[in-house]
């Protein structure tokens, strides 16, 4: 029933689904000459011998499967994997980071397919997994009722989602039931995911604890390195719209105290890197931007005091290169981002109040001091300034971070045995 209606549902809004679709190529959040793996229909060949399909929506989800799959393919090293994302950054990330897993298996990456029965039906019989891994609340119907042995490993219904998915439980509980293990990050997410009808469900912990930190060219940190001339660096990671104007101004409120100060805008989305750049030029003229090819640079008719670094997969760079750094998308009501990934690197991390979307780990860290959570601008103002100017004060959060933050991971070591045991035998030698 639950399945009929959605189909149904999609077939009346089909016109609309094309429209929106046709824009998101258009405007390049969709990625033009790979579409037809989006319409189910890959052209690399399927190898033969196992094959585990692991899916993540985006960036961070890709980051949280990776420890998995490493400790599979340590188990399994002959095991092929297929990894899926449904976006342009979350690809360019696999991309980098897939090479290096252990193992003799191939590791394929694809584009997922959109949620029709037509997509998934070419991509499933294209493919034909032994099992399927699928992160956090990927709940797409024609690509779940398909998948073979589907494992959710980072179960989550945030706070936010909980009273919509609630409403909903007569749909979601025939779907839900098709999972064979169910790994949640919190208890609370665990009744949750019972309470819509996964069975076999426990507590498994956050796997973004476990996530290696980003990655980084060496050669091009070394560059940067070198031009800025070991100035400080202020970075604001992941913003929106509405979030630019504001690290903006505080960066004009900054520069008194820090005159060398270099604030890195990296707008979570880099086609709004225009965008970006008009709203730090309403605070400061000196506006380069990382899209167009341009390199900061220190004094002289030419300095530059923010940089919009409006590009793919760079993340790594601009934290490793950070002095302090903001979470975007807790500035203005998003929800947040991911805090661990420069807090893994020992970057004093700030954050605004609206961290919704990771209310399973933030409480945890700032219980511990690890993050720092602001309510105003002007106390964001009063932190930053701090550990711009003290260094020993920044020196001192950077070493507890770099102490403490190993302490939350081992959640892989679970996720990876349960996906484990859903696999066909290892061949006999």
């Amino acid at each position: 029933m639950a399945l009929t209606l959605y189909r149904l549902l999609k077939w009346l809004l089909a016109p609309v689904i094309f429209v929106v679709m046709l824009v998101r190529v258009l405007r390049g959040r969709e990625d033009r000459d790979l579409f037809h793996e989006r319409l189910g229909q890959p052209e690399a060949p399927r190898p033969a011998g196992p094959l585990l399909w692991v899916h993540g929506a985006s960036v961070g989800e890709v980051v949280s499967h990776l420890p998995v799959i490493q400790k599979i393919r340590e188990a399994r090293p002959e095991l092929h994997l297929l990894l899926t994302t449904g976006t342009a950054t979350g690809r360019k990330m696999l991309e980098r980071r897939a090479p290096g897993l252990p193992g003799s298996g191939q590791a394929l990456m694809q584009y997922a397919p959109i949620d029709t029965a037509r997509a998934a039906e070419g991509f499933f019989a294209h493919w034909r997994p032994d099992a399927s891994v699928i992160m956090e609340s990927e709940f797409w119907p024609e690509l779940l009722v398909r998948a073979p042995k589907p494992v959710l490993l980072n179960g989550r219904i945030s706070d936010r989602s909980w009273p919509k998915y609630r409403k909903f439980t007569w749909f979601f509980r025939p779907l839900l039931k098709h999972f064979v293990a169910v790994l949640a990050q919190r208890e609370e997410d665990a009744k949750r995911l019972k309470a819509l009808g996964a069975t076999n469900v426990q507590v498994g912990g956050n796997l973004k604890f476990d996530a290696q930190p980003l990655p980084v060219d060496d050669a091009l940190i070394e560059k940067f390195r070198t031009v800025l001339q070991g100035r400080p660096v202020l970075v604001a990671a992941s913003t929106h719209a509405g979030e630019e104007e504001r690290v903006a101004d505080l960066h004009r409120q900054l520069v008194d105290a820090v005159p060398d100060l270099l604030t890195v805008i990296v707008p979570r989305h880099p086609h709004r890197g225009t965008q970006a750049a008009n709203a730090a030029l309403r605070a400061t003229k000196a506006v380069k931007r990382r899209g167009l090819g341009e390199m900061p640079t220190l004094g002289g008719p030419r300095h530059t005091e923010i940089y919009v670094a409006d590009t793919l997969g760079e993340l790594g760079l601009w934290y490793r290169l950070a002095s302090c750094a903001i979470i975007g998308g807790s500035l203005e009501r998003i929800g947040g981002h991911n805090p661990l990934e420069p807090l893994k690197l020992g970057i004093p991390t700030l954050c605004g109040p609206h961290m919704f979307n990771f209310m399973d780990m933030v409480p945890a860290l700032l219980q511990r001091g690890l993050l720092v959570q602001e309510k105003s601008d002007q106390a964001i103002f009063n932190t930053l300034k701090q550990w711009l100017t003290d260094p020993a004060a920044r020196t001192a959060q950077s070493a507890k971070l770099l102490q403490e933050m190993p302490t939350f991971g081992g959640s892989s070591t679970l996720a990876a045995a349960v996906v484990l045991a859903q696999l066909p035998p290892a061949p006999r030698l």
